[in-house]
């Protein structure tokens, strides 16, 4: 199974559903800063954001007594493929966090998969290289997601850095939250921001077809959206609401947890919209000599 999406949710959403969002991949990655020649860190943000590969994982599938396969087995294999920058934002949005605790663990070993590849891809004399791949709708903001692959550079040596983006599944909201603050305040901007991420983790057509579908998407797809309430003190009901319903009463409780952040943070809902980056994931490429 290849892709449909790129960094949509995480595994769950982007590998296991067929065909629902093929052929609407746009490749979107992009230097944040002019690449200089004499920047090793520059050149291998380069070859991250152009070279591919195909990753091999297994996907795990937590248990659940709503539905077995008759085998009993709790993991999937899946391949994704893509470059290496894309299967990089991927792998952090697999392992997006909310206030520090992550929504899905399905993924990880394809997090592991995709370190592994990226390591195959950084060869760099004289230098040592590390990643470090960052996702929130705003700085700071309480949900995120992190991932790593390479050791921290040491703090008294000479760092290089560059940065490639890559999309990140969310919409793109940077206008309607500049609109909203205008109109509703903080309140309007965080409605719109948790709007952006809960549709972007649960995109509603597709997570409606995971829930109808085979094992394993429907017993993911229902833990995660178990999972995404536990953590946002709400609660929803897989068997009985549509994924819009519960999409909007995760949004509610996401919005009400962002403008409290939010206000806490800026010092106007101007400000705050302002912050809003919602729809792309950095990947930043740390060198420096040993």
């Amino acid at each position: 199974m290849t892709r449909a999406m790129s960094a949509v949710a995480d595994v769950t959403v982007f590998l296991l559903l067929v065909g629902a969002a093929a052929g609407t991949l746009v490749s979107g990655v992009g230097m944040e800063k002019p690449a200089a020649a004499t920047n090793p860190a520059a050149e291998q943000a380069s070859t991250l954001a152009t070279s591919t590969a195909s990753v091999e994982y297994e996907l795990l599938v937590p248990p659940s007594e709503r539905r077995r396969p008759p085998d009993h087995a709790t993991r999937r294999q899946r391949t994704s493929h893509g470059t290496v920058a894309e299967l990089l934002g991927e792998a952090a949005m697999s392992g997006v966090t909310v206030d520090g605790e992550r929504l899905s663990s399905a993924g990880t070993d394809f997090e592991s998969k995709v370190a592994a590849a990226t390591r195959d891809r950084l060869h760099s004399r004289g230098h040592r290289t590390s990643v470090r791949v960052t996702w929130a709708p705003y700085r700071g903001a309480p949900v995120s997601a992190e991932y790593r692959v390479g050791d921290r550079p040491p703090d008294a040596v000479d760092v290089r850095a560059a940065t490639v983006t890559v999309p990140s599944g969310m919409a793109n909201v940077s206008e309607p939250a500049r609109e909203a603050a205008k109109a509703g305040g903080y309140d309007g901007v965080a409605t719109v921001v948790a709007r952006s991420v809960v549709d972007g983790l649960f995109p509603p057509t597709q997570s409606r077809y995971a829930l109808r579908g085979d094992f394993p998407a429907d017993v993911l797809m229902a833990a995660r959206y178990e999972r995404m309430a536990d953590l946002t003190g709400t609660s929803v009901t897989v068997e009985r609401q549509s994924t819009v319903e519960m999409n909007r009463d995760l949004t509610a409780a996401l919005a009400a947890r962002l403008r409290t952040d939010m206000q806490s943070r800026y010092d106007s809902p101007a400000d705050a919209a302002s912050a809003v980056r919602a729809s792309r994931v950095r990947v930043t490429v740390r060198t420096w000599s040993p």
